[in-house]
This record gives structure tokens, C-alpha cells and sequence, in this order.
């Protein structure tokens, strides 16, 4: 057990009492007692409730967390490795915008606006372009993109989810897709095309609209990476505000930021089994959100630059590099021939990419310590598997199980 009794010094430590593995043994007299207890004490605060305690709350350490959590982990923002990220985007941007480029076919624009709404809705933890081109689906199965047809035939959407192999969760996914369904027959004639009219052409208003509801499925993410295909995919145009749509965060989006420096914090993320209720996954998704857009800003202040006019316009290719060359395990970066590069040569700009000897154009920012970060996890609330259904107390065993 000795692994433990380090574990116990290293807590020492931290507490500022000095104390080595030898001179802890010789105060106990028997160590598998001493280890016993310990556990005990460490499941009580994090795992338990308690008859003085909230019950919304699981543990001590649940109420602690939501509290405290933010101060403890520290997110800070950095200037000057925004600065630099903004100065590669600028030679990858300079000769060519990169944007989503999807097969949309021969597609009318309100055909594709409702393709888009009603995989967005649905783009959670799945990749819609799995099994197919979702807009080549439209051409064969048309009605389970028509809502109208959908409010009155549920089957429409089960088709829809077994085609996106978005099954996990059905009841929920269902749900979205019939409630979203409703408020476009409701409100906007049947067609998602009609939202950028009725709201004076501002994606902030469609925002707020589509996310006023959680029985929509529209999370804010969501929500941006609709509104930025509508423009990427040549389907709307922005009056104004296009410029308030963010990086949609991500793992993906997530691990460059913290691997880059962008975005820091004050130790490496804790794991989901210690973010109870995922305060810890929401700040790292609202600061990513946050830290992105600071190089968005910063990438303005260059001279002659060729920054796009949102930060949402830089979505798709950090998505992509995180996805696609970004590693997700290694301590050292892959080189670019040893990774998918069919996105990077649809786009023509391998040879702006190229650079760093070959590896990753942010392979030069990016220090080794850094290299081997990870975005966190989250653990559903409510789910089969949530932390709702882990709830203990004094009795001791339960907790999340699969």
C-alpha cells in the first residue's frame, strides 16, 4: 500500500506539512485501518449526501465545486498566444477564406436551410456525415424534412435518426425534432428559410429564438453552427450582428486552445468522475468560445489582414485541424503525411500548411508541456447513466454505473 501512503504525502505537501513515507508508517500501526478511513472520509465528502445537505446536491464536494470551481481552476486568456495563433491564421486565410464546404447537390436554398435545421438539431456526440451526405438523403426521403409532415407522422423522424445512426437518446432526439417541427409550422410557415425574415436578418435574434427552449434541441452551439452554414453553404446573408457568432467549442476546438495556450488554467482539467454536474466542462466551453474570439480580435489588429468577418468563420478549420491533425494521445505532433489530408486538399492549401517541417502549422506555438492536454469530459446529469442516478448517502455503495 505503499502508493497510497505517497499519495498521502504528496497531500501533505500541498498542506505545507513535510512528512516522508517512512515517517508515516511508523505512526501507524496498522496501515490497512489508516487506508480505510481515509476512503471512507474522501467518499463521504465527494460521493454522499447528508441529512444537513441541500438536496440538490449529491456530496459536500458538489456544493463546494459549484461554488469554487472557477477560482480554482483559474481560466486566463492569453494576449500573446492569441497573437500568435492569429499570425498562422493569417498566412492560411490570406489567398483563400476557408468555410464549410458540404455536397448540398442541386438543392434550392429552403431545401437546404431545413436539411441543415433538422441535423443540427440533432448533431450531439454523433457525426452527421457518417453514413452518408444528409442532403443526398433529402433527395430520396424529402418528407422527413418537411415539417409539416413530420408534426403528424413521428415515423418521419425515427427514419431520419436511423439514417444519422443518432438512436442513443431516441426518446430525446425524437422529442426535439417534433417540438422544432411545431414551431416552424407555428411561426414560420413550414420552413426554416422563413426564420432570417421574420427576424429582421439577425443571427443574434435567431438565436434567441431557437434556444429559448430546451424542448427545441438547440443548444447555443448548435444554434451557431446553423447560423454559420446558412452563410457558409450561400443560403442566408446577415444584415448585421453576423460578427456575434462564436467558435463553436468543442473537444476539438477545446484541445487547440489549451495546446496553443490561448486558454489556460491553473492545473491540468480534472476528470469527468471529479467535474460532478460539469461546472468545470461549462467554463472550459465558454472560455474556448471566449479565447477564440480574443484571436479573432487580435487577428483584426494586423496590418492587411484577411480575417474573416466572424469568429464563427474560423470555426470549421480549427474543427478540422483538431479533428483531423491534431493528435489526440501522442506527446508528439504527427506529421501532416501521416494524417487524413482529403479536407486539406478539397480546400487547395496544403502548401500553406505544410510548414513547421512538415507538421502541424501550430506545431511551432504549441510547447511540449502543453502538447499533452486533454479538453475535459462531461458526464450527463439526468441520464440512465448520470450523476442523478449515482446519488448516495451514509449507506455507501450506488454510484454511476453503465
Amino acid at each position: 500500500m505503499s502508493t497510497f501512503l505517497e499519495f498521502l504525502v504528496k497531500l501533505a505537501s500541498h498542506l505545507g506539512i513535510k512528512i516522508s513515507v517512512e515517517e508515516l508508517k511508523k505512526n501507524v500501526k496498522d496501515e490497512a485501518e489508516m487506508v480505510a478511513h481515509v476512503l471512507d472520509e474522501i467518499n463521504k465528502y465527494f460521493y454522499q449526501q447528508h441529512k444537513n445537505l441541500d438536496k440538490k446536491y449529491i456530496s459536500e464536494f458538489h456544493r463546494y465545486w459549484e461554488k469554487e470551481h472557477e477560482h480554482i481552476l483559474n481560466p486566463q486568456i492569453d494576449k500573446e498566444a492569441c497573437i500568435k495563433v492569429a499570425q498562422v491564421l493569417e498566412i492560411i486565410y490570406r489567398n483563400n477564406i476557408i468555410k464549410v464546404q458540404k455536397e448540398t447537390l442541386d438543392l434550392k436554398p429552403e431545401e437546404i436551410a431545413n436539411v441543415r435545421f433538422f441535423t443540427a438539431i440533432q448533431d450531439f456526440n454523433i457525426d452527421i456525415n457518417a453514413k452518408g451526405n444528409p442532403f443526398e438523403f433529402y433527395k430520396s426521403h424529402p418528407e422527413c424534412f418537411d415539417a409539416k409532415r413530420i408534426v403528424e407522422n413521428e415515423s418521419l423522424i425515427t427514419n431520419l435518426l436511423s439514417y444519422l445512426d443518432a438512436t442513443t437518446q431516441g426518446d430525446k432526439r425524437k422529442k426535439w425534432a417534433k417540438e422544432s417541427a411545431k414551431l416552424l409550422v407555428m411561426e414560420y410557415n413550414g420552413s426554416a428559410y422563413n426564420l432570417l425574415e421574420k427576424h429582421d436578418s439577425d443571427p443574434v435574434k435567431i438565436r434567441e429564438k431557437l434556444g429559448a427552449s430546451v424542448g427545441y434541441g438547440f443548444s447555443k452551439k448548435k444554434v451557431d453552427m446553423f447560423l454559420r452554414d446558412m452563410v457558409d453553404l450561400g443560403v442566408w446573408e446577415y444584415k448585421n450582428n453576423f460578427d456575434q457568432i462564436d467558435v463553436m467549442s468543442d473537444v476539438n476546438t477545446m484541445r487547440i486552445a489549451l495546446r496553443t495556450g490561448i486558454l489556460k488554467f491553473r492545473i491540468p482539467l480534472l476528470a469527468s468522475y471529479l467535474d460532478v454536474y460539469c461546472f468545470q466542462y461549462e467554463l472550459v466551453d465558454k472560455y474556448t468560445s471566449m479565447a477564440w474570439r480574443k484571436v479573432w480580435d487580435e487577428w483584426g489588429k494586423l496590418p492587411n489582414n484577411h480575417r474573416p468577418p466572424t469568429p464563427a468563420s474560423i470555426d470549421y478549420f480549427i474543427y478540422q485541424m483538431g479533428k483531423t491533425v491534431c493528435n489526440k494521445t501522442a506527446r508528439k505532433c504527427y506529421p501532416m503525411k501521416k494524417v487524413d489530408k482529403k479536407w486539406l486538399i478539397r480546400h487547395k492549401i496544403m502548401d500553406r500548411l505544410m510548414i513547421n517541417d512538415g507538421y502541424c502549422i501550430f506545431n511551432n506555438i504549441c510547447q511540449l508541456e502543453r502538447k499533452i492536454l486533454h479538453p475535459p469530459k462531461s458526464i450527463s446529469q439526468k441520464q440512465r447513466t448520470g450523476w442523478d442516478t449515482g446519488i448516495t448517502d451514509e449507506g455507501g455503495g450506488l454510484g454511476i454505473s453503465s
